[in-house]
């Protein structure tokens, strides 16, 4: 299969089908398009920079009204689990995010930190991020 015949893979220099046009807003659902982490605005500028060290260098939006940032995976790679820490979660599949065209990088509403094109964040890359950060250690729950 040609990497291009599958809806989450770029189709045209820079953009993803799930990336509105100019000027447009789109809302899809988790698992669709991608998976999405989200992480509280706090702890998401020294996550991202540890994450793009790690090589991760995918869509990462920002929502200064809602107080969190959102990482941007290709659906079904990342798993409930290690992020569990903090008000960091993985969105469940099927909730709703909201998504800016790619040229809104700036501004006091949701616009792209990390704009999408200019790659891809792997979950290896988000487990070595997660583990160079000081607090953001999984410690597994007791299961009884």
């Amino acid at each position: 299969m040609r990497p291009t015949s599958h809806p989450h893979y770029l189709t045209s220099p820079g953009l993803f089908p799930w990336v509105p046009p100019a000027g447009g807003l789109r809302t899809w659902g988790c698992g669709e398009h991608f998976d999405a982490l989200r992480i509280p605005a706090t702890l998401a500028p020294p996550l991202v920079a540890a994450l793009q060290a790690a090589g991760g260098s995918g869509p990462v939006l920002a929502d200064p009204y809602s107080g969190s940032w959102h990482i941007l995976l290709d659906p079904g790679t990342a798993q409930p689990g290690p992020w569990a820490c903090h008000g960091i979660r993985l969105l469940r599949p099927g909730t709703r995010l909201t998504i800016p065209a790619a040229d809104v990088t700036v501004g006091p509403d949701l616009h792209w930190h990390t704009p999408p094109g200019v790659g891809r964040t792997h979950a290896e890359a988000l487990n070595a991020a997660f583990a160079s950060q000081p607090g953001t250690t999984h410690r597994p729950r007791n299961s009884r």
